[in-house]
């Protein structure tokens, strides 16, 4: 089946793209029937630029036994309608050069290819001769089953104010699915917001907007990409000043007659004054003067994922130039917003991840969550402690990456793959966080007065160290895994197991991101995860104790959680079974606080160190006055402890009896960085 989905790279490649040379062919022009170059030589990470002329082409790569017919999961550009014989249209088409090996190519319009309209990549030329001779024979010259671009970038150039003007060129947009729309902006202060038709300047819930960017001159590069999903009527404007009321408004894929672009301007006439959203942008990819702004996509944090940048008019003529590239990372799709859904964030039909996000994460959140019609009160308490926890460490992560790439203070700290890997990290908690979101959209769990973890402000890493950054990371991780593998068991039991698949797949993918930093770290990561349960409102309590500064009053509160976080606990000493790093702990002694009122246990002041370690161990030993206690034998690894006032009861029901906790302890190699302490509110 050829494949209609959108084109996912991993982050290397994409890395690559900033190394190679990129090739500019030109097809149909001056309307000639044929591709020029007609072959082409490309090494791995050069990129290939298809521009149209006048009459309708496309791109399709076919196999050299079959031409003029679609090669199963090849490239397609979909047919781009151009008006010009020598002036190349505003849509391109890229593909990027991943390995030598020979690729063919043909148009799929009319009987293009059989005419020779062909083209090759890395072909002998007595290949080429080959294939044009079977072209020529071709029954029928057939296009893939899906109009979708695959496996390539298509991209729409506009232009907002260009040459000092206040206009949108063009304005009318005619694009298919799939298509990037790359809005550059040129001087002055402008913008790019969406709206619905009926209420023009006035900022659609859940839309696209680029926020105000200011251009001094056309040597500053200032560009806003959002992706069309959908063949319904997206409508945008400009508002700064009076300028949606002025006309400078836009469209894409509005009818011709009814709600016309001509419609809409007429009705952007009569509005007063703009509106814009608070925060920007949101909703696409902003690039400004080489430098990639973070998308701030409702309550997420996104890193974009930046393609190719335009090359100069002088280039374009040339037939290879050089190519620059910036890889990130990024999560969501959206539909008005120019996703393949209405909403970026807070979607109710299940398919807000974009491509941006998709392409650094190396997959989407999930299309069809099986959506039964009621969930329980526990489920959206434990999903709205998952979504806060993804939020820290999704902010987390993307601190320390911006410390670490291109034109951070520690940038060449780390190698390329390293800092890709990073990258990759803070995308996929992104789509995480929004597959979270999604389902408690889906049941309208957001109404005022529940929780909303992006009101809170938090206690992240703010020094120059970047341990600092490596153990929150580490930290957040494990505890997110605990929380999870408890959450899992938790949401079966309540009848909720619909989602059980979203949040194995999370826990699997957070071990990964654990094991890299492990290796960050000089220690081993194991072939295996060991990983360990925790409950989850002891995973609460410790990002509300170490990361939270403060949740406002009103919405505050995660119903069922705890009334309050458990004391801190802290790790003081530990006496080790030698004199280095390799030996274990034999001991620990800590440092707590009992909350008043706080019972010990039968009744005389005693109190136990809950141990939850790897493959669900679980134990208790004895705190003696000193408030030292003895490490079980069969720990190893990453344990979380807690102080409890009964050592009776089962890891279940750890939360009920706890005192102080919980807190992570590295068994095997005490001294290891788990302990370093960069922060004594974290570790």
């Amino acid at each position: 089946m050829w494949s209609s989905s959108w084109l996912v790279l991993p982050l290397p490649l994409l890395a690559s793209l900033a190394q190679g040379a990129h090739h500019v062919v030109k097809v149909g022009e001056n309307e000639k029937l044929e591709f020029v170059p007609e072959t082409l030589k490309a090494a791995v990470g050069d990129t290939v630029e298809y521009q149209f002329f006048s009459k309708n082409h496309s791109v399709v790569q076919s196999s050299f036994d079959k031409p003029c017919q679609p090669l199963e999961d090849g490239f397609f550009s979909g047919f781009v309608p151009a008006s010009s014989p020598k002036e190349a249209s505003k849509t391109t088409f890229t593909i990027n050069i991943k390995d030598t090996k020979p690729r063919w190519v043909y148009c799929s319009q009319g009987n293009h290819c059989q005419s020779g309209m062909v083209h090759g990549i890395n072909v002998e030329s007595k290949k080429m001769d080959e294939y044009i001779k079977e072209a020529a024979k071709a029954k029928a010259n057939t296009s893939p089953n899906s109009q979708r671009p695959a496996w390539g970038f298509r991209r729409m150039h506009v232009d907002i104010g260009k040459n000092g003007k206040n206009e949108v060129t063009p304005n009318d947009i005619k694009e298919i699915p799939g298509t990037i729309i790359q809005f550059k902006f040129h001087q002055k202060n402008h913008s790019v917001v969406e709206s619905s038709f009926d209420k023009p300047c006035v900022p659609i819930d859940g839309g696209f907007s680029s926020g105000f960017i200011t251009v001094k001159n056309d040597s500053f590069d200032a560009v806003f990409n959002i992706l069309v999903p959908h063949t319904r009527p997206i409508w945008f404007y400009d508002a700064n000043d009076s300028n949606c009321k002025s006309g400078m408004v836009g469209s894409i894929n509005a009818p011709s007659k009814g709600n016309t672009l001509e419609a809409y301007s007429a009705k952007a006439s009569t509005v007063e004054k703009s509106k814009i959203p608070d925060y920007a942008p949101i909703g696409g990819v902003a690039v400004i003067d080489g430098l990639i702004n973070p998308v701030f996509d409702g309550p997420n944090l996104v890193i974009p994922v930046i393609l190719v940048e335009k090359s100069s008019d002088a280039d374009a003529n040339k037939t290879t130039s050089s190519a620059t590239s910036t890889a990130t990372t990024a999560p969501t799709e959206s539909a008005g917003s120019g996703h393949s859904t209405k909403y970026l964030s807070g979607s109710k039909n299940n398919a807000n991840s974009s491509i941006h996000i998709n392409t650094a994460a190396g997959g989407s959140k999930p299309g069809h969550y099986a959506y039964p019609d009621e969930i329980s009160d526990d489920t959206i308490a434990f999903l709205q402690t998952l979504k806060l926890l993804d939020r820290i460490l999704g902010k987390t992560l993307y601190a320390w990456y911006k410390k670490i790439a291109k034109d951070g203070e520690w940038e060449g700290i780390y190698p390329d793959s390293l800092v890709a890997m990073i990258q990759s990290m803070s995308a996929q908690i992104s789509v995480h966080y929004q597959t979270l979101e999604d389902t408690l959209n889906r049941f309208d769990v957001h109404p005022s007065g529940t929780f909303n973890d992006t009101a809170c402000t938090f206690k992240l890493p703010a020094g120059d160290e970047i341990d600092e950054y490596v153990i929150a990371s580490l930290v957040l991780l494990k505890l997110e895994i605990g929380a999870l593998a408890d959450v899992s068991v938790l949401i079966a039991q309540k009848g909720d197991s619909w989602f059980l698949p979203a949040l194995v797949t999370e826990v699997g993918a957070k071990s990964r991101m654990s094991a890299v930093i492990n290796m960050i770290q000089n220690k081993n990561a194991a072939a295996a995860p060991r990983e360990v349960l925790l409950p989850v409102e002891l995973a609460w309590s410790y990002a509300m104790t170490h990361f939270v500064e403060s949740c406002p009053d009103n919405g505050g509160k995660i119903k069922n959680m705890p009334e309050k976080p458990f004391a801190p606990l802290e790790v003081v000493h530990k006496e080790l079974s030698g004199d280095t790093s390799e030996d274990r702990a034999l001991k620990v002694t800590l440092n707590f606080t009992v909350p008043a009122g706080a019972e010990g246990g039968k009744g005389n002041g005693e109190h136990w160190v809950a141990w939850v370690g790897p493959w669900g161990t679980f134990e208790y030993t004895k705190l003696d006055k000193n408030k030292v206690a003895e490490v079980p034998e069969n720990m190893f690894g990453y344990v979380w402890i807690a102080v409890v006032n009964d050592n009776t009861v089962g890891l279940s029901e750890l939360e009920d009896v706890t005192v102080a906790g919980p807190q992570i302890v590295w068994t095997s190699n005490p001294s290891g960085e788990i302990d370093l302490q960069f922060d004594k509110g974290i570790v």
